[in-house]
């Protein structure tokens, strides 16, 4: 676990330096924005590998995009009118597609909604808080290595196509469920890992896994070479031993949607059995460990989450504008 922590901050550190030495340009589809860019395709045209771009928020989707060199996206977050603080224009970046392939390497999304699914043909990319559909690990002529998927909320499958080997793939911190298919990871034998403080809806096929603190609502395990620490289910899915709780009642381990948000509804309640059941003493499930997950998804910037001003003013006296802002 601890070299996981290690892994995981080490990608930390090289996101902010890519975004610390790198130009930022912002991007928004509303031609009235005098943003940057008006599309993604004129700005990866336009900008130098590991610059950043920003998506603004807008009704109108930013469509399918294809990365073909290394690029920090970041959007505003997703669920943003559900969650207090978060932005004061709750409207989020959209996109179809996202695929990473040859040349993308190094690429880093965060705060985005995709409304269909994530292709990734090359190593070293990072998806963090983001609000997405299915993932495919897609090595197609070789194999795939070091692979975060941190802090998302996923509505899909994580799985890849078989015929080559995925390997360092890091999946912490998210929730998965795949409503259609119903198993929200599925992983052929080339593929092995960490999977860590997840909470997952569905049924699960992984190999060759080190999993630990997950919490599994509902759902079967096939499984072969995994190794089990503390983790929880509502049946016997996970084996005895190593701190696992089976035939555990769900209803007493989250808040629950009552009063709560999408995303907010799967922190722990008070005296959960999730509780300091982790490893290191830590919770189990998405809010737990090194990288608790963040409700909406917001980047890892500051935010201005609250606007107050008078709708008129003159040139005399102006106008007193109040802003509330916050880091992430």
């Amino acid at each position: 676990m601890e070299i996981m922590k290690k892994i995981i901050f080490l990608l930390a550190i090289s996101a902010f330096a890519f975004t610390a030495q790198a130009k930022v340009w912002r991007v928004n589809n509303n031609a009235t924005m005098n943003a940057n860019f008006a599309s993604f395709v004129a700005a990866q045209s336009t900008v130098s590998p590991n610059d950043t771009l920003y998506f603004e928020g807008s009704t109108v989707s930013y469509g399918n995009i294809v990365l073909t060199k290394p690029l920090v996206i970041i959007g505003p977050g997703y669920f943003l009118e559900e969650n207090p603080q978060t932005q004061s224009n709750y409207i989020t970046a959209k996109f179809g597609t996202i695929g990473f392939t040859t040349g993308s390497s190094g690429s880093i999304l965060a705060g985005l909604v995709v409304q269909d699914n994530i292709t990734i043909n090359v190593s070293n990319i990072s998806i963090t808080k983001c609000n997405t559909g299915s993932i495919l690990l897609n090595s197609v002529t070789a194999s795939v290595g070091d692979v975060l998927l941190l802090q998302n909320y996923i509505k899909g499958q994580l799985y890849d196509n078989g015929s080559n080997t995925i390997f360092n793939l890091i999946i912490s911190n998210n929730y998965i469920f795949n409503g259609f298919y119903g198993t929200p990871i599925s992983f052929e034998t080339t593929t092995s890992g960490t999977i860590s403080n997840n909470v997952f809806e569905g049924n699960l096929n992984v190999s060759n896994f080190t999993i630990t603190n997950n919490i599994l609502t509902s759902g079967s395990l096939t499984q072969n070479n995994n190794v089990f620490y503390k983790n929880i289910c509502n049946g016997i899915q996970f084996p005895i031993g190593n701190g696992n709780q089976q035939n555990t009642i769900m209803s007493g381990v989250f808040v629950g949607t009552t009063g709560n948000s999408t995303d907010g509804q799967w922190q722990l309640k008070e005296y959960s059995p999730a509780i300091g059941k982790g490893n290191d003493g830590t919770d189990c499930g998405m809010f737990g460990g090194s990288s608790p997950y963040v409700l909406s998804g917001l980047p890892s910037i500051p935010a201005i989450y609250e606007i107050d001003m008078p709708a008129t003013g003159d040139n005399i006296n102006g106008i007193d504008v109040t802003i509330k802002a916050k880091t992430h």
